[in-house]
């Protein structure tokens, strides 16, 4: 390894359910030592029913990109007056800023949520930005393919595939949502200053980078972080299929700054979720109107 990248050992995610709606692999940025700064959380998830109440978020971006083999859409509501679906393989990103109110959920029957739920930190300078949504469907998720290789690249860019709609977020991000055959591999360039995280959704996965070998199994993660001074082409991480795997990998440029969190809220200080906090209370993050059918 060189004096430029720090790689986290296997990290296996927190099983979380809630009732018999919701069941969770879950990964929060503590668990890796600050090396996937700036994801501060991730969420793969299985929802079948309405699990969560109408909740506030701010200082983050709540991420949630639905894989293809969902069934039913993903029902989004928030105080921003949005409401649809997030239908299988598309992409629904949240940036909260200041401070807004939303909920996801299914509905109807034999609806099966298969996703993930990302929270996207926001540096100082954007956490009190006016919040907005960006929306994409699957249909304009562009793809990297190569013989035993499906690369969606759902936001960011890779191998030359770019996503025309990563100018619509609050700061550069990379989500790809990769397939491979046995033995085939991918490999993706992460620039100096950049953090990374592979999750591993299903089968057996090599990772390699700067010398350094991580054996994934599913549900586990490695983060990645290539130092700023890094050159200028950065670091080339390479993923190796042991057997047929879906993988994930999440990467954005590093914040280096505090982390003051209390549940959905994410600020550089205490003071600063006291204020939100308070904000949310006195009704500035907005209103969330639900059908009433919705809510039952």
């Amino acid at each position: 390894m060189t004096r430029f990248v720090r790689v986290s050992p296997v990290i296996a995610g927190r099983d979380m359910n809630i009732g018999d709606t919701f069941q969770a692999k879950h990964f929060g940025e503590e668990m890796f030592g600050g090396l996937i700064d700036p994801v501060v959380m991730l969420d793969h998830f299985r929802m079948t029913g309405p699990t969560f109440a109408p909740h506030p978020h701010a200082g983050i971006s709540a991420v949630t990109y639905v894989f293809e083999d969902a069934t039913g859409a993903h029902v989004n509501y928030d105080s921003l007056g949005n409401h649809g679906p997030i239908g299988p393989g598309a992409l629904h990103w949240f940036a909260a800023g200041r401070g807004a109110v939303h909920t996801e959920q299914p509905e109807g029957d034999g609806h099966h949520v298969h996703a993930l739920q990302i929270f996207v930190n926001l540096p100082a300078r954007r956490k009190f930005d006016p919040p907005y949504a960006v929306h994409v469907e699957p249909q304009d998720i562009p793809e990297f393919n190569a013989p035993g290789v499906r690369v969606r690249v759902v936001a960011g860019g890779s191998n030359g595939v770019s996503a025309a709609h990563t100018a619509q977020l609050p700061e550069p991000f990379t989500l790809l949502d990769g397939f491979l055959a046995a033995s085939a591999a991918f490999s993706h360039d992460l620039g100096p200053g950049w953090n990374g995280m592979i999750y591993l959704v299903s089968g057996a996965l090599r990772v390699e980078v700067a010398g350094v070998v991580r054996q994934l199994t599913a549900g586990a993660a490695v983060g990645i972080a290539v130092d700023k001074d890094a050159t200028a082409s950065g670091v080339a991480v390479r993923v190796v299929a042991d057997e047929v795997s879906h993988f994930v990998m999440l990467s954005g440029p590093a914040l280096y700054e505090p982390i003051a969190k209390h549940g959905p809220f994410v600020m550089n200080t205490r003071e600063q979720l006291e204020d939100r906090i308070q904000a949310f209370q006195k009704g500035e993050f907005g209103q969330l109107v639900m059908p009433q059918a919705a809510m039952s």
